[in-house]
């Protein structure tokens, strides 16, 4: 039995519990008609990363007594670029109407659409012809190394965009003195971030095997997420030492 798998595939499943909670809890929000279409745009986000978490999980609780066959894992690699372009697409659109106000949906929706080519044709072009399974995560082999553009725009695209308008949307903390709007700002911005951050790390990689440390490195994106949560629903105590007024 592979326990790192085994590891792998449970807070995997954690945090697929953890972002649906998160997506339908911050999709249920009071929020002007203006406002439903990007506050359902960044639930899908949520959704998005925990239907991606799922995906993963399964593989990895298959790796626990088998490696999963290479055309099951090429199948669900591709589900994952889907479903990941969906919830970047989500992310970027909520926080560009967060900080310009206006519906930038044609533009973005484009960019997404060509990432998604991009990345297919970076998995097809490289023929993927087995399967590793490293530290519980379960990925294909490429028998041919893609180069140039093709490998770097669609990185750059999975990474940039988000970060940018994170950073673009924390400027707004300092135009602001209400402290429930500097509130979320800072929660949802540097939650966001952290999160990025500690998905590219990917900590759990570098536990050694050590089964403890790799729950720990996969788990710690999950406290991130819940930070962007609670920056919509902080608990009493921090509403009243604070000051800070619960949004709907």
């Amino acid at each position: 039995m592979n326990d790192q798998a085994l590891v792998a595939g449970i807070t995997a499943l954690l945090g697929v519990a953890v972002y649906l909670y998160i997506g339908i809890r911050l999709a249920r929000r009071t929020v002007s008609p203006e406002a439903r279409l990007p506050a359902m745009q960044f639930a899908a986000f949520w959704i998005g990363i925990g239907a991606s978490s799922a995906l993963g999980g399964i593989l990895s609780l298959i790796a626990v007594v088998q490696t999963p066959p290479l055309a099951l894992v090429v199948a669900f690699l591709y589900y994952q670029l889907a479903v990941i372009c969906v919830a970047l697409w989500g992310l970027v659109s909520y926080l560009a109407y967060l900080y310009t106000g206006r519906d930038l949906i044609v533009p973005i929706t484009v960019l997404y659409v060509l990432e998604y080519a991009l990345l297919t044709y970076y998995v097809s072009a490289g023929f993927p012809d087995r399967v590793s399974v490293t530290y519980g995560s379960v990925n294909p082999v490429y028998a041919t190394t893609v180069s140039g553009l093709l490998v770097a725009v669609p990185i750059l695209l999975l990474v940039f965009p988000e970060l940018i308008a994170a950073l673009a949307y924390f400027r707004l903390f300092f135009r602001t003195r209400d402290r429930t709007v500097r509130y979320r700002i800072a929660l949802v911005s540097w939650g966001i971030l952290a999160w990025f951050l500690l998905d590219f790390l990917n900590l759990g990689n570098d536990s050694g095997g050590n089964l403890f440390w790799l729950a720990v490195g996969r788990s710690l994106s999950l406290i991130a997420a819940l930070v962007v949560l609670l920056a919509y629903y902080p608990p009493r105590m921090i509403r009243d030492r604070y000051q800070i007024a619960r949004i709907a």
